[in-house]
């Protein structure tokens, strides 16, 4: 059986997270206080949304991804 690293565990937990939003599953709201919480800075949560921006709704991308260019945490 192999054992993720706390690291792996908590990205894919903010991919899964980001991707369940984009889904239209999750508001604004709940994926962002996803990120707030397990995410340890903004700068590991752009490469994640980043390999994510093709996938689901384009609009939900952008406004994540404006809600990311506006916050500091």
């Amino acid at each position: 059986m192999k054992v993720r690293s706390l690291e792996q565990s908590n990205e894919r937990y903010i991919r899964k997270s980001i991707m369940a939003f984009l889904e239209g599953e999750k508001d604004l709201k709940w994926v962002t206080g996803v990120l707030s919480k397990s995410a340890r800075s903004k700068e590991a949560v752009l490469p994640i949304l980043s390999r994510l921006q093709n996938y689901g709704d384009h609009t939900r991308f952008e406004e994540l991804s404006r809600w990311l260019d506006s916050t500091e945490w």
